[in-house]
């Protein structure tokens, strides 16, 4: 990956970690980067998000409703709304917000699966499917999340992982053989479709 350059989100992430000499999956610890942070979190039955309870005092809420993987999840996308969103709020334009989405979405998946640490632990001559599944099981993130974490990286590294990725199928709506869907985390629009902890494709997400 020598020609790989981070963005400039991605270089906030890497930056911190390398301070605290993190290398590897079982040394990220959100909580504890929230609370060095001054960001008290709380994981409560009510939906993920964060307020200033004070001058530059913050609570992040995650919904512990849902399972442990996405509570990470959760915690990392609320955490990243935190660090480059904090301020007035109350204005912002359906744009700027869409983009913050998009920011905070970024932020989750460079600090739950850092690029230098996905480069340590990839397997070599292994289905895309089979590394999927292994990285998430390392990373202690959903499949869904790894799959989508990886294409972002392949597309931004040429060469890394052969330089292309899996192509993802598209699964009719009706689909009723899966386990469970799983909203895309770069598309609102998209959810997964997961069955035995493999991904099946595609689908447009039902917002009913």
């Amino acid at each position: 990956m020598k020609n790989y350059q981070p963005t400039k989100l991605e270089w906030r992430v890497l930056n911190y970690y390398r301070r605290r000499d993190i290398q590897s999956p079982s040394e990220i610890d959100l909580e504890s980067w929230a609370k060095e942070a001054g960001i008290w979190v709380h994981h409560v039955p009510l939906g993920s998000t964060y307020y200033e309870m004070s001058d530059d005092m913050y609570t992040i809420i995650v919904d512990d409703r849902l399972p442990k993987l996405q509570q990470r999840v959760e915690l990392a996308h609320e955490l990243g709304h935190v660090i480059l969103h904090t301020g007035d709020q109350e204005v912002l334009s359906h744009d700027e917000r869409t983009r913050q989405e998009r920011e905070a979405n970024h932020f989750a998946m460079y600090a739950l699966a850092p690029t230098y640490m996905l480069a340590k632990h990839m397997i070599d001559d292994c289905s895309w499917g089979s590394q999927v599944t292994y990285l998430a099981e390392e990373f202690n993130v959903p499949t869904p999340f790894m799959d989508v974490r990886l294409r972002l990286l392949s597309g931004r590294a040429y060469g890394f992982l052969g330089g292309t990725s899996s192509p993802l199928f598209v699964v009719r709506e009706e689909t009723e053989d899966y386990d469970y869907s799983y909203r895309h985390p770069l598309d609102e629009n998209l959810e997964y479709v997961v069955c035995s902890g493999e991904v099946l494709g595609l689908r447009k997400r039902y917002k009913g």
